[in-house]
């Protein structure tokens, strides 16, 4: 497909041969993918090269990217270290990536796994950072509770014993 010269104005080689370009992706998946695949649909084509191990390359970072540039928007690029271009001896060891026997028989690959049980480091730095501030807080919280009943307690004594001093006076509002 990607040598196909008939393909070549949708998806080419980048300069250097490391890589290959899919421009104008609805127009790619219409008049390509139809007649390579049993499908036409862009996402599942991207998966099925996430699936032997190629990766999207992003060429603008995320911050500097605007909506207001079609052409990036609508232009993928993808590699793979074993796809390189004059090297068809490679192509055979492009592999799918290894399958993991998931619960109730459904395959997951191993990366898919991984990232879901792996938390990546900052996030579990910053749970752990949350999780000590939580117990400072609780610290903090259970000193002012203990700090209110000595309060409440101090001021049940003070109202018998100043109101028992006054003629007619009620009984304690603080009384349990």
């Amino acid at each position: 497909m990607i040598n196909d010269p008939k393909s070549a104005h949708f998806i080419a080689w980048t300069e250097p041969g490391t890589s290959f370009v899919v421009s104008n992706v609805g127009e790619f998946s219409r008049s390509i993918l139809g007649s390579h695949f049993k499908h036409n649909n862009f996402s599942s084509f991207v998966r099925q090269l996430n699936m032997y191990g190629f990766h999207k390359i992003n060429r603008t970072p995320r911050a500097q990217r605007t909506s207001s540039d079609a052409q990036a928007i609508d232009t993928w690029e993808f590699s793979h270290h074993k796809f390189l271009r004059g090297r068809p001896d490679l192509l055979d060891e492009i592999k799918r990536k290894a399958l993991l026997e998931g619960q109730g028989g459904v395959n997951v690959g191993l990366e898919s796994v991984r990232a879901r049980v792996e938390l990546p480091g900052e996030v579990a730095s910053q749970l752990g950072t949350m999780r000590e501030d939580y117990r400072r807080v609780w610290e903090v919280l259970m000193a002012e509770r203990r700090k209110n009943e000595r309060l409440t307690g101090l001021l049940r004594t003070l109202w018998d014993v100043v109101g028992k001093g006054f003629p007619g006076s009620r009984e304690s509002t603080f009384s349990s």
